[in-house]
């Protein structure tokens, strides 16, 4: 017995040990950031993109610190070429290198994330989504999502999906009609989300989302009405499959009870 012990401990240990002699090693370089004021961003959005592939990917990922190191102690200088992301990943030992950009024009956020091989200096993904939100939401509406596609192994669908417009709204606010917004999940990643239209309870969005990596999971959208304190729900629509069509608003309050507040129209483009 105790023999039959030691072999499995000897087993666990090995199996470990090769895992890791196999595991790929990945850094990620500076991220470029374009049409902010804030000189410290580069770094913040560096380190959550860090953060994600060390939560999504099966990569060793060396450390923004000793990546910024070793590439000072060298005078290297980020480009977002390809080429020169190959140069700094040989420095780094490293088998992947992710480079980068985000960049603000106007309301709308753009992140690109390029995944180089190192020894063929070939791009072996890429991806780029942008959304209308605060800076204070990028983690959860750029990075996550553009992370999770770049390492998944199993290629999703891409859908894109056309929020018309809304009948039949409720007035949130004593003396006017509602401030509407909407917002976009796809099982529990956040997609994106509109802008609010004020005062109006027949609101027309016409606001399209594409849906990378989609494998048919259910599609949330939570309907808010804006407000100066604090944004109210006014109800969510689920969609379970990928259908046009008239979908009921509803409203759950605390005690159980189930409300329709409206209806909001949807297409599926092709």
């Amino acid at each position: 017995m105790k023999l039959i012990s030691i072999v499995i401990v000897f087993l666990v240990l090995s199996l470990s040990a090769y895992s890791q002699l196999t595991q790929e090693i990945a850094a990620v370089l500076p991220i470029k950031c374009s049409g902010f004021d804030n000189e410290n961003l580069s770094e913040i959005i560096t380190e959550l993109t860090q953060d994600a592939f060390i939560k999504y990917s099966n990569y060793k990922i060396v450390e923004k610190s000793q990546v910024n190191k070793i590439l000072n102690e060298q005078g290297f200088q980020i480009s977002g070429l390809t080429e020169n992301a190959v140069e700094a990943g040989k420095l780094l030992a490293t088998n992947k290198v992710v480079v980068g950009s985000l960049v603000k024009l106007g309301t709308e956020l753009t992140l690109s994330l390029r995944l180089v091989d190192t020894q063929s200096g070939e791009v072996l993904k890429s991806e780029k989504k942008s959304a209308r939100i605060e800076i204070e939401d990028i983690n959860n509406v750029l990075i996550d999502p553009t992370v999770q596609i770049l390492v998944s192994e199993k290629p999703g669908s891409i859908i894109t999906i056309l929020l018309k417009s809304i009948t039949g709204l409720p007035n949130m606010d004593m003396l006017s009609p509602s401030d509407p917004w909407l917002q976009v999940y796809v099982g529990n990643r956040l997609i994106g989300r509109t802008d609010f239209i004020k005062d109006n309870n027949s609101p027309q969005f016409n606001k399209r989302f594409e849906i990378t990596d989609y494998s048919n999971e259910i599609i949330r959208i939570k309907v808010f009405d804006h407000d100066v304190t604090q944004d109210k729900s006014i109800g969510e629509v689920v969609l379970k499959e990928t259908k046009s069509g008239l979908y009921p608003i509803l409203f759950e309050s605390p005690e159980g009870s189930v409300e329709n507040r409206g209806q909001l129209e949807v297409v599926f483009e092709k």
